[in-house]
């Protein structure tokens, strides 16, 4: 082999060895850079605090007759939702958006009798990681949404209760609330919405269920708890 021969293959294994280097040097980069990405990703966080509050009215009880404490007060025509805040439980007769009113409707069952207390409940500040970051407005506005839907069905109980709504209106409220959940539900897409689906789905079938029949105050007002409760305790639904 002449020397020219020689230095031309030897340009060659350096050339072959030169490019090795450098795509294995590209490659390295990159997985440096994905691993860098993804890291960061999950170094990212977000804090979505809810400007909800709720003043439930109810009777404290014990577990073990809180079933019947809530047929009771369903039966008297309070909601008779059952309950937990604080680590104890209770039963609410109804629910109120200020505690001024929460306050004034207290002042009056006790002078009628009956003893109540008033729980303060309202969304805990949720954290979000990673990806889940990008579901703070969506979680916001399922908090929002379900705070109107209340609104309204406070509204439609207490038209029934003082006859300033019919029957037929007060049904429309409940399947316009129904609707809206339904849609609420299918739109949440993300895994982290599994659990709070399924809370959206009961709130759903018992409206369903009391828009069949005619409707009583104490009816709208156990669903309105329902969903106001449920807005109270979001953070824990979100996986």
């Amino acid at each position: 082999m002449d020397t020219h021969t020689y230095q031309t293959e030897g340009y060659r294994r350096n050339g072959g060895v030169s490019t090795f280097l450098v795509v294995f040097g590209i490659f390295v980069l990159c997985v440096c850079l994905f691993v860098g990405i993804f890291h960061l990703n999950g170094l990212q966080s977000t804090e979505v605090e809810f400007p909800q509050k709720y003043y439930f009215l109810a009777r404290e009880c014990e577990e073990t007759t809180s079933s019947a404490v809530a047929g009771q007060v369903y039966f008297s025509g309070g909601a008779g939702y059952l309950l937990e805040a604080n680590g104890q439980s209770a039963v609410a007769l109804a629910c109120y958006f200020t505690q001024e009113e929460a306050e004034s409707v207290q002042r009056t069952l006790s002078e009628k009798g009956t003893e109540t207390l008033i729980l303060e409940m309202a969304p805990k500040t949720v954290t979000l990681h990673g990806e889940k970051t990008e579901e703070k407005e969506r979680i916001l506005s399922n908090a929002k949404t379900l705070d109107t839907c209340a609104k309204i069905l406070y509204d439609a109980a207490n038209g029934l209760e003082r006859t300033t709504l019919s029957q037929e209106e007060a049904r429309a409220a409940v399947r316009g609330v129904v609707k809206v959940l339904s849609g609420l539900r299918t739109e949440n897409g993300s895994e982290c919405y599994s659990r709070w689906n399924v809370c959206l789905k009961e709130a759903e079938r018992r409206g369903i269920e009391i828009a069949e029949g005619i409707l009583f105050a104490k009816d709208l007002r156990y669903l309105q708890v329902q969903l106001c409760y449920s807005a109270a305790t979001i953070g824990g639904y979100l996986s």
